[in-house]
């Protein structure tokens, strides 16, 4: 689930004659910086217990040592289980496999983190997860080992300020991209709230969501002639949350409204905010509250602009409002939410990141890479295609494959050590290498962005813009079918650092590789694999499902699309489905219906040619969901 955003219109607001009342939604400003003392955790704060101490022997892990609170292995392995089975696993999986054999792909392992972190209090790097001999039990040990040994850390105070760092390379390339007013670029989502929500209680949570998470509360400093740089706001922890949070909250009173009514108000009101975010001023969230009284469901829209969030951002974000809220209803008034690095930090840490021996290394992959065709041609030509491929031009074209061939997806891929998205992108490969009779074709791939490698990062709890667009080669050069796959499974397995590499070097590299890496135009066409996470939002009581009323368009008409032809690939409720966007301004629907028809075809046969053969020889894939 990498995506930025969908690259079209999201909905359409109907019109409705009665505005919904609300509360004065104050100027649209940041919250104003406070003194960096109003910002201190209050007495008797929750400590951070994430972070071991190096200092102290490791305990035996059968024995966790002398905490009473540390679990016991079997606990910890047993609560391992039962996430992934929830999830990944199959009935009949064999659980003693190293955890990339059973199918657990990177977001898999992101969420275990966030999981590991919230019950035990201790921090697993993602890297660590991802190891090919890490399993469930040697998983279970080291949890157990350092909760044994967890002390409290000495960490910036939530709500705490952050001076202006530079952009992270999607952020930069997106701000270049987009001309004219930037506000209009969001993630949003509309959710049922329980009845009879406590308001003021709701409000704090949300204060205390937003002191722990800086993206939502950053904005971009652009001086002309300058490269904009991004800053993060303080927010006050005491005093009214109402005051602290200002424009960041937004309750409407719909109680009065009758439950024929509800619809058409909610809908207005959500059209309307998805123009109320700006990054040069803040706010960059919002978060609408819609009141229907004791008896009735409420509404909640979260909308957050595209430069401080991404999908997989969500799920962390959820988690956290509803633990707090939950946590504040029970009376533990010293609950909080803590990230482990932050936004800004890992921005800063990605940006000394392009300029070490190691990421510079990877320079003459990317070079190679950038070579490789990437041009599509066009049924209507334009002075600059990429003036004219914007929201208002999109069109999708939706392809929908029978169920019996996703389970043979599955069942190939884990036969040949890759992740069904590197089968679906290699499907893809091989249609575009017969449209433009290429025996290489290079494609922007969407990954989750969040590789822990760089600097001593902590990301599983972080919010922010990390989705990152990764170049890869596809070598459909003359082999069997199997061979050409076990190409494109190596090549994916084999991207240095996970991808960040190449828009850091790029954005914040040494001139000479920058202007290098970035001479290369980007691909035409671009891969997402969201696999099944449309489902995996945590929804549980405060915020129950998902709400049926239209949000909106999340994006302006007049917003630049990245690249011509976009797929996205899903697999909810256990079926494959491509969705293909364009711009009808470029193409016809003629043009693209074809070449998905080419995809569909390529897939199929792959699948006939491998999916009951033996394994081809490569390291796993690593395609993200």
């Amino acid at each position: 689930m990498t995506a930025p955003i969908r690259p079209g219109p999201a909905a359409t607001a109907p019109e409705s004659p009665t505005a919904p009342a609300a509360t004065a939604p104050g100027s649209p400003a940041a919250p104003a910086p406070v003194p960096e003392s109003a910002t201190a955790p209050a007495p008797g704060a929750r400590p951070d217990r994430s972070v071991t101490d190096p200092d102290r022997p490791a305990a035996d892990a059968a024995h966790p040592g002398d905490d009473p609170a540390a679990p016991a292995v079997e606990d910890v392995r047993a609560r391992l289980e039962a996430w992934l089975g929830d999830t990944v696993l199959t009935a009949e999986a064999d659980l003693s496999a190293p955890l990339l054999d059973l199918g657990v792909d990177s977001l898999d392992l992101i969420r275990t983190a966030r999981r590991v972190e919230a019950a035990f209090g201790v921090r697993v790097q993602l890297r660590e997860l991802a190891v090919p001999t890490m399993t469930t039990a040697r998983l279970a040990e080291l949890v157990a080992e350092r909760a044994a040994r967890r002390r409290t850390a000495d960490t910036a105070p939530p709500g705490a300020g952050h001076g202006p760092v530079a952009l992270t390379p999607p952020q930069e390339q997106a701000w270049e991209e987009q001309s004219g007013d930037r506000g209009h670029w969001n993630q949003a989502l509309l959710f049922t709230t329980r009845p009879g929500l406590d308001g003021e209680l709701f409000a704090e949570a949300v204060r205390r969501l937003v002191a722990g998470h800086a993206s939502l509360r950053l904005t971009v400093v652009a001086p002309p002639a300058r490269r904009p740089r991004q800053q993060v706001a303080a927010v006050a922890l005491d005093g009214p949350p109402g005051a602290a949070l200002g424009p960041v909250l937004d309750t409407v009173d719909i109680s009065e409204l009758a439950d024929g009514d509800l619809a058409a108000a909610i809908t207005l009101r959500c059209a309307v905010e998805q123009g109320a975010l700006d990054p040069a001023t803040g706010p960059v969230a919002r978060f609408v509250r819609f009141d229907a009284g004791p008896t009735r469901p409420g509404r909640l829209l979260i909308v957050v602009h595209q430069l401080a969030f991404d999908m997989v951002s969500w799920s962390v974000l959820l988690e956290d409002l509803e633990e707090l809220y939950t946590a504040l209803e029970a009376g533990r008034t010293d609950a909080r939410c803590a990230e482990g690095t932050s936004y800004p930090e890992w921005a800063r840490a990605l940006t000394e990141h392009a300029r070490t021996p190691e990421a510079e290394a990877e320079a003459e992959w990317w070079t190679d890479v950038v070579r490789t065709p990437a041009t599509v041609p066009l049924d209507h030509t334009a002075d600059d295609p990429r003036a004219v491929n914007t929201a208002r031009t999109a069109a999708t074209h939706r392809e929908e494959f029978p169920p019996e061939l996703t389970a043979r997806l599955d069942a190939a891929a884990r036969a040949h050590r890759a992740h069904p998205g590197d089968l679906v992108l290699h499907a893809l490969g091989e249609a575009l290498a017969g449209w433009l009779d290429e025996p290489a074709v290079r494609v922007d791939v969407l990954r989750h962005g969040r590789e822990e490698a760089v600097g001593d990062s902590h990301l599983a709890r972080t919010t922010g813009w990390f989705t990152t667009t990764v170049p890869v080669r596809l070598d459909l050069a003359p082999g069997t079918a199997a061979e050409r796959l076990a190409r494109t499974v190596g090549h994916l397995a084999a991207l240095p650092g996970g991808g960040v590499g190449f828009g850091a070097l790029g954005r914040h590299g040494r001139p000479r590789i920058s202007a290098a890496l970035r001479a290369a135009p980007p691909s035409d066409v671009s891969f997402d694999f969201e696999g099944d996470d449309a489902d995996a939002l945590p929804l549980r009581t405060v915020l129950p499902d998902v709400a049926p009323e239209p949000i909106g368009d999340i994006t302006a008409p007049h917003w630049t699309r990245p690249h011509l032809i976009e797929v996205i690939a899903t697999t909810d409720d256990d079926v494959l489905r491509a969705e293909w966007w364009y711009s009808t301004a470029l193409h016809d629907e003629a043009t693209v219906r074809h070449l998905a028809a080419r995809h569909r075809a390529a897939l199929t046969a792959l699948l006939d040619a491998v999916g009951h053969g033996t394994a081809a020889p490569g390291a796993a894939g690593a395609a993200d969901s």
